[in-house]
């Protein structure tokens, strides 16, 4: 981006937003604190031309970044605040919520929110934002928090793993949940899990009782949740192993997580 200078009249805009708004504002606020500094006539094209040098990012239609000096032309907001401008009744999930949690540790490029509504993809600079709707039931295990004076909605840790095993599944995403209970089980408040599991497919359900039974834990509460049918699922089409207990198919590279008895 070319450097560019910024007009006193513009510098004072943005200061007013900022001390009036925050890093965020509507499209309406920016024009009313123009207005008052232009006049009717120039606001427009002076708006425009800050979007265009980069002091004020487009987030979605009608809400813009305020960017400062040490910002301009990058969004300067974290993508924890974004997913919720985008979609207000949204939390963001899956690795992002367990990159927030302390148990991911690979940068996240793509922030998946579990919503009340269908949102269109986004992408923001290098960051893709995708927004599942479920519904309201399942619209749980999240907390809203605070990141630089702006707030967000994030999932718990074992939010986040019942989400990556009931909207996605695979051997990829079951390889990562069992990894996260491994080293995170100190962390993790199993009952809750449970709790949420519960809320989820019986498909979920069987997916962590397999989980749990191959790490050795208590899978009882699980099991309730399953009492009354007999339907056999897969977690990938083509799986050849069968668990009789949870009426599952599954790959049988899970069986390397096998905790012996002796152990």
């Amino acid at each position: 981006m070319k450097k560019t200078t910024l007009a006193v009249k513009d510098g004072e805009l943005l200061e007013r937003l900022i001390a009036k708004y925050g890093k965020v504002a509507a499209s309406d606020q920016i024009e009313a604190e123009a207005k008052d500094i232009w006049g009717y006539q120039h606001t427009h094209n002076r708006i425009q031309q800050l979007v265009k040098n980069g002091w004020l990012v487009r987030v979605k239609r009608g809400l813009y970044a305020v960017n400062d000096l040490s910002s301009r032309g990058f969004l300067s907001i974290s993508p924890y605040v974004v997913a919720g401008l985008l979609v207000e009744n949204s939390y963001v999930s899956f690795e992002a919520a367990l990159n927030y949690r302390g148990m991911f540790d690979q940068f996240v490029q793509q922030f998946t929110s579990v919503s009340l509504r269908q949102y269109k993809k986004t992408q923001l600079e290098s960051i893709h934002y995708r927004f599942i709707k479920t519904q309201e039931n399942f619209f749980v295990g999240w907390e809203q928090v605070e990141i630089e004076n702006m707030a967000a909605k994030i999932a718990s840790a074992e939010k986040a793993l019942v989400d990556l095993i009931h909207f996605r599944t695979g051997e990829y995403v079951v390889d990562l949940v069992i990894e996260k209970l491994q080293t995170h089980k100190q962390d993790l408040n199993i009952e809750n899990l449970v709790h949420y599991a519960g809320l989820a497919s019986q498909k979920t359900v069987k997916i962590f009782g397999l989980v749990f039974d191959l790490l050795g834990w208590d899978s009882k509460g699980l099991s309730q949740f399953l009492a009354n049918t007999r339907s056999t699922h897969w977690i990938n089409p083509d799986n050849k192993t069968f668990n009789a207990r949870w009426r599952l198919y599954y790959d049988a590279y899970f069986d390397k997580y096998q905790v012996s008895k002796g152990e």
